[in-house]
């Protein structure tokens, strides 16, 4: 009966230490608290895109993303292909709800914008784990 106990606990013990593992692996990476910025590397057309996240209680709570023309100019509304622009706020609020910027679907029409974002948004928060 002692020897049955003792291969319950064992048992236990291990399985309580498998299920903590699984946890913490599908927690993700630990972010520290911050402000984070990244960019993207330049397309074809010397092109790249910025993002700032702001990182509080290992979450991601706010994105600003812009990207930039050839001369380093923001694009904004004299920009000629604005689904590129409309798409911005579109992935920053994705972002925050997915928490992984490969979580992050692709915007129809803007997919050099989303790759941008992507790229970008990872190396900042490659930032925030090494901080």
């Amino acid at each position: 009966m002692n020897r049955t106990i003792g291969i319950a606990i064992i048992v236990l013990a291990v399985l309580g230490l498998a299920l903590y593992m699984n946890a913490q692996r599908q927690m993700g990476p630990t972010w520290n608290d911050g402000t984070y910025t990244g960019e993207s590397a330049r397309d074809d057309n010397n092109q790249y895109g910025k993002v700032d996240l702001m990182i509080k209680d290992g979450r991601i709570t706010q994105v600003d993303y812009e990207e930039y023309d050839s001369q380093g100019n923001p694009k904004g509304a004299s920009y000629p292909y604005q689904k590129a622009i409309e798409a911005q706020s579109t992935l920053e609020e994705r972002l925050i709800e997915t928490q992984d910027p490969e979580a992050v679907d692709n915007v129809s029409g803007a997919t050099s914008t989303w790759n941008k974002f992507k790229e970008a948004a990872t190396a900042a928060l490659k930032e925030a784990e090494q901080k």
